[in-house]
């Protein structure tokens, strides 16, 4: 080994330009302490946490720039934003700066996204996401799902903070991006300024919570009985009938009866899948027989069975009174 480089005082700049393509995947965690253990085994060079912390920020400096310098570039990013909402009809672009004329909030939607909400079912699933930098900030995410069940990102934005401002900003955004459809729905966590946002920017519009949300707000507040309340909870959730519903509610009842409690509060439209509203799709109906028994098949009410009234996934009778149309 260079002795040179033995006697030499290790800096951040150095060992920091050794270890950048540790850097280079950001789904890759490399910190200080994995820096210490290859400088030693490497180099056989003794590291204090503080160097090998000094070292990993100049490796992502050098290998990223200064948070300063990105954040500069912003006015250019937004001009090349501006000149793509101008450009492809439908691209959507929005900025709000402060009363002294600083960044504050932006709002963006491609138009294939736009294109494509129109062939999804209205569900709007939104949600914040921190910026891990030097400015911080919060991302906020719309997003639904797609005919073939696979997500499709409606828009995003960047905002100071999940508060009441900001998320009533960026529905107002969205609304204007995508109006208003029928039986539409929002799914987010239980946010209050969501919550408030939702109901002032579309007035009657059903709010609903994801499922693992409310779980992970019981693992927490409710400390027994996790393993059996998870198994009965989210068979709960995913019940396509009342019966079986209120027996599963029972069985949680039994185990931790202040869970029931706390899932009644939230609301067991909010996250139950038989308290969903039915909603009709045709007004034919049909006579199906199926071996000895006779089946009345109303689809616009899609009485059949709980499984298409809820999920729209039609059952055998339901589909061969879709073929007889054909």
């Amino acid at each position: 080994m260079d002795n040179t480089f033995i006697q030499r005082k290790p800096t951040a700049i150095i060992v920091g330009s050794m270890v950048i393509p540790k850097y280079s995947d950001p789904k890759k965690i490399y910190t200080p302490k994995d820096i210490q253990f290859d400088i030693l085994s490497e180099l056989d060079v003794n590291l204090t946490y503080m160097q090998a912390w000094r070292a990993m920020k100049k490796a992502l400096q050098l290998l990223r720039d200064q948070p300063a310098d990105s954040y500069s570039k912003l006015p250019s990013y937004l001009i090349y934003l501006y000149i793509l909402e101008k450009t492809y009809l439908g691209f959507v672009v929005k900025l709000k700066k402060t009363d002294d004329d600083c960044f504050l909030y932006v709002f963006v939607v491609i138009c294939t996204s736009i294109s494509g909400w129109k062939y999804c079912r209205p569900i709007v699933v939104v949600d914040g996401i921190f910026l891990k930098s030097a400015y911080r900030g919060i991302m906020l995410i719309a997003s639904t799902i797609d005919a073939a069940g696979t997500i499709l990102p409606l828009t995003y934005a960047v905002v100071d903070s999940e508060n009441d401002a900001s998320w009533k900003w960026f529905f107002e955004q969205f609304k204007l991006a995508y109006g208003e459809r029928a039986n539409m729905c929002v799914v987010s966590d239980r946010n209050k300024s969501i919550l408030k946002a939702t109901s002032i920017v579309y007035p009657g519009m059903p709010h609903h919570s994801y499922m693992w949300h409310i779980w992970t707000n019981i693992w927490a507040k409710f400390k027994k009985g996790h393993l059996k309340l998870s198994e009965l909870y989210f068979a709960t959730v995913r019940s396509y009938t009342l019966d079986e519903f209120n027996e599963r509610m029972s069985k949680i009842e039994e185990i931790v009866p202040r869970v029931k409690a706390y899932l009644y509060d939230i609301g067991y439209y909010r996250w139950s899948r038989v308290h969903a509203t039915v909603r009709a799709s045709t007004d034919y109906i049909h006579t199906v027989i199926d071996g000895m028994r006779c089946y009345i098949i109303c689809l616009e009410i899609r009485n059949v069975v709980e499984q298409f009234q809820l999920d729209e996934l039609p059952c055998s009778h339901a589909l061969a009174a879709l073929r007889q149309m054909d």
